[in-house]
Formats: C-alpha cells, structure tokens, sequence
C-alpha cells in the first residue's frame, strides 16, 4: 500500500536531511520534491506547499545535534528557533541547531536548502556555532553566494567517484558553511574551498556564456569584482587561460554545428554563432584545434568526433 505523499516526503528527507515534520497551511492536496545533493555534509534541497516544517521535542530524542545552514530559495520564510523569529528573503539562511525545536514556514509554496554539519567540524575549524545560531546571513554575503553557487554546481554535476576527490568537494562544502556563518565578505581570498568554488563558478559562467562575442577575462573579473591576476590565479590548475576555456567551447560547438550544416547555412554564420566576432580567428583557431578548416568538416557525417591537436 503506497505511503500518503506527506508522510513519503517525511520519511525521504529524513534520510537525507534533518527529522522533520509538516504541517500543510489547507487542505489542498500536498505536493513536495527532495533532492539529495550530498551525503557528507548533508545537504538537500526540498520544495513544498505552504505549511510549517517543524522539529519538535519528541523528534529530538534521535540524538541528532548537528548544526544546518537553511536557505530560503523563495520569496519569504518565516523562522522559529530558540526563542527568536526572523524573516528570510531569497537567497538568505540561517543557521538551526537539531538539539533544539525550530520551525519554518509560509503561506506560499516554497523550497529550502539545508545543509547539514556535525558540530565536531566547527570545533575542527576553532568556530563556535553557538555564536551565530539564528542571525540572518543576508543575500549580500558573498560567502552565501559562493556557497548556494557551489552546491548547485556539485548538484548538476553530481559527486566524483574516486573517494579522494569526493573528500576534497565535501571538505570544500563544509568550510564554506562555515565561512558563510561567520564570514560575509572574501575579497580575492586564497583558500582552499574558495579557490575551489569560484573556479567552478567562472567554468560554469563560461559553459553558459561563451557564445557572448563580447565575453572576456577583463569584463568577467570586473563582473565578480576581482582582479585578472587573481581570476588567472583560479583556472591555474586547469592548465588553460580563460580565453583558452572560452575559444574550446566555441569550436567544439562549431564543429558540431558543421558537422550537421544545412545547406542554407555558410561557416561565417556558424562562427558568428559561436561566439566569434572576427572570422579569420575562427578559421586559424579551428585549423589549429582540428587539423581542418571548417569548409572540409562541413557536411561530414554526424556523431564524428572531434580530432584536438
């Protein structure tokens, strides 16, 4: 017999997340989503009908005394912890203790990031939760930022195979917590889980924008408010300049595009698309990268693949 979907979304996140309950606003049919992200630290993101999510006394009794950073993914949502209550906006967090009753919730559907950390990892870094339990971490804090981008990326992405590169992202993750709770502002920091996500920032900014013929190393680093010799900094141990990055998507798009070129299409306009805004760059670039000009790829069979030099 299939569980009702309130207590199925109860047991799922759970599993994932911290014990919770809900308590739907109306009557209206329950509808949710959970998606695991990451088992260590535990995060998961969930989406709901408007109602209160609740840890009461009685689902303290697990022993869980981990501490979680909470997200407001929607417009508003209103916390309940330690005796305080505060408003989250988007993109703003919290941190919860799970040896205390809290709630969160609003009248409006609304999706929640948490994630989870054992206390023994803020005492590892010499932090002290206690500090700053239930203080709004605004949407300003660049922290938060890198922290909500980082975990989208490891979202999409998903978590590596080999155990030493999952420890490192896991790590990375939890200083970033850490960092969010009690450092808003980075500036060009050399940290380790810093360097990590503002790399797979500019990578992902880079797979999403490079067809933008105006997209540069100059115009991303004013964009992020950082300097070109730190940005080059970032993509050192990726062996590849930004521009390097960006002229690699371009022509692997290109080549593809080539590949399946109709009749009524010309290479300029290809190149065009791609990103390119002078085509001679985009013929020397091809012939370099391929070992052919676009004309000779031009028509050849689909699923070909590229040949990089």
């Amino acid at each position: 017999m299939p569980l009702d979907p309130l207590r199925e979304w109860q047991e799922r996140y759970s599993r994932n997340g911290t014990q919770l309950g809900f308590r739907p606003e109306t009557d209206a049919p329950f509808h949710s989503s959970v998606q695991s992200i990451c088992d260590l630290p535990r995060i998961v993101r969930s989406t709901l009908s408007p109602g209160l999510c609740f840890r009461d006394r009685k689902m303290m009794g697990d022993g869980d005394d981990n501490v979680s950073l909470v997200v407001s993914l929607g417009r508003s949502l209103t916390i309940n912890h330690r005796k305080r209550e505060a408003c989250l906006a988007r993109n703003e967090a919290i941190l919860f203790q799970a040896d205390a009753p809290g709630s969160a919730g609003t009248r409006q559907r609304f999706a929640v990031l948490e994630v989870s950390t054992a206390q023994r990892e803020w005492e590892a870094r010499n932090a002290r939760p206690g500090d700053v339990l239930t203080k709004v971490i605004h949407c300003n804090s660049q922290t938060l930022a890198l922290l909500i981008g980082y975990i989208r990326t490891v979202a999409k992405t998903g978590l590596p195979s080999a155990a030493k590169a999952h420890q490192l992202i896991s790590r990375h993750l939890i200083d970033l917590v850490i960092l969010a709770a009690t450092e808003p502002s980075l500036g060009e920091s050399h940290l380790d889980c810093v360097v990590a996500a503002r790399r797979a920032a500019v990578l992902d900014y880079i797979a999403s924008h490079f067809s933008d013929p105006n997209l540069s190393g100059s115009s991303f680093a004013e964009k992020l408010g950082i300097s070109q010799r730190y940005l080059h900094r970032l993509l050192q141990t990726t062996g590849k300049t930004f521009t390097e990055h960006v002229n690699e998507l371009r022509l692997d798009r290109a080549f593809s595009l080539l590949s399946t070129m109709g009749a009524d299409k010309r290479v300029t306009d290809i190149a065009f698309d791609v990103g390119y805004s002078d085509v001679t760059h985009f013929y020397r670039h091809f012939r370099s990268r391929f070992g052919d000009t676009p004309k000779g790829v031009a028509g050849s069979a689909p699923g070909d693949e590229p040949r990089r030099h």
